[in-house]
């Protein structure tokens, strides 16, 4: 089998001198990494594997939107129309209503799980406030909740994960530095990982989403996970300019002059994923080309649970159809080292700016909720924190 990243030279026939093969490489894997950085788009809306790549899809949504024109509302609106997506909750309630009863016991039990926009007090500033996100082009969730642009507008101080994000430039200079996390260096391929009658399932998913088989055959199972995991009319409308709610929110922040801050550097969101056993990966990987059509219903179940503020409900949700990705190996070390350490350094990073006050936060809607969630470790830090109740309709 072949290896890499000595395949990306396809049949070019390489220089003698060793500093010159090398500058050709990199040349051409830089090539390969803006390639990914237009093209593909990471997420996969599934329960609390939100939170595993809705840090990654910030960064390349919000480095090639930069670039981009923003469509108008209604063609948007048209885009998002072409995603045949169901919602879960009542295929369940339809077909399993005892699977969904459990479902929402479970979540019933998560803490903070019920909101999506806070208050932030603390005694001597002013209100901070913190929105959850969710990194979907879709209108329904690009804009705010009732009250929340207000709060904006109002604020000196703009939290957001990451600022270097926005930064096209920044973003691929780490992608470039950091490519031992997202390309396969050990002369393995994608097709190694899963069974060989799911292979061209899996090149089919793949370049449907625009994205060479040559290429993605070579990137880490987590990055062909994620990105298998959006629906096709997702990848169309960001390739036509759309954006996500954190891009516009630290683009506005730059326009205003508003003080941007952000959480987490490139760097170490990349070391985050790639920390999680590589097990896990792939059997997020197997169970995603599984699902197959099913990826529209999960994102469509993903917007209207978030549209009704309830995120306690994802993870419950799918583990009923993800069960081995979302209850077996590797998930333990899933859960601490890419969401709850993630969440854990947020709150510290986020701290001393909400002590001055009047600062607005925005983050991904699952680092909220949970015992290890922002909104209870917040309150650990000495704030108090309550849900701000409002429609998004």
């Amino acid at each position: 089998m072949d290896t890499a990243p000595e395949h990306f030279a396809d049949t070019v026939e390489m220089p003698a001198d060793a500093a010159t093969q090398e500058k050709v490489r990199s040349h051409k894997l830089a090539g390969l990494l803006d390639r990914l950085a237009d093209r593909v788009l990471i997420m996969a809306c599934i329960g609390h594997a939100l939170a595993f790549v809705l840090f990654i899809l910030s960064l390349v949504w919000a480095a090639s939107a930069l670039a981009q024109e923003v469509p108008s509302q209604e063609d948007l609106e048209k885009r998002i129309m072409n995603c045949s997506g169901e919602n879960l909750v009542d295929k369940l309630r339809r077909d399993d209503p005892d699977r969904l009863r459990e479902a929402e016991a479970e979540a019933a039990k998560v803490e903070n799980g019920d909101a999506i926009f806070w208050e932030i007090d603390k005694k001597g500033a002013a209100p901070s406030y913190l929105l959850g996100t969710m990194h979907s082009t879709d209108p329904r969730v690009t804009k705010m909740p009732d009250g929340a642009a207000d709060k904006f507008e109002m604020a000196s101080t703009v939290i957001i994960e990451s600022v270097e994000a926005l930064d096209r430039d920044k973003t691929m200079a780490a992608m470039l530095k950091l490519k031992d996390l997202t390309l396969l260096l050990d002369g393995t391929t994608l097709d190694a990982y899963v069974p060989a009658a799911s292979v061209e399932r899996l090149k089919s998913a793949v370049e449907t989403r625009a994205m060479p088989w040559k290429i993605a055959q070579h990137m880490q199972p987590w990055l062909i996970a994620a990105a298998i995991a959006i629906p096709v009319c997702e990848v169309k409308a960001k390739n036509e300019g759309a954006v996500v709610l954190d891009t516009l929110i630290g683009r506005k922040a730059q326009q205003e002059g508003k003080q941007l801050i952000g959480l987490e550097t490139v760097e170490e969101q990349f070391k985050a994923v790639a920390s999680v056993p590589r097990e896990f990966h792939v059997n997020a990987l197997k169970e995603t080309l599984e699902l197959g059509p099913l990826a529209d219903s999960v994102m469509e179940t993903t917007k209207e649970l978030y549209l009704q503020g309830n995120t306690g409900l994802l993870l419950p949700l799918i583990r009923a159809y993800a069960p081995e990705t979302y209850s077996g190996k590797g998930y333990a070390e899933f859960q601490e080292l890419l969401i709850a350490n993630r969440n854990r350094l947020m709150a510290d990073r986020a701290a001393q700016y909400l002590e001055k006050g009047n600062a607005f936060m925005a983050v991904g809607a699952l680092h909220l909720p949970g015992e290890n969630g922002l909104v209870a470790l917040l309150r650990e830090h000495g704030f108090t924190v309550e849900p701000v109740r409002a429609s998004l309709d």
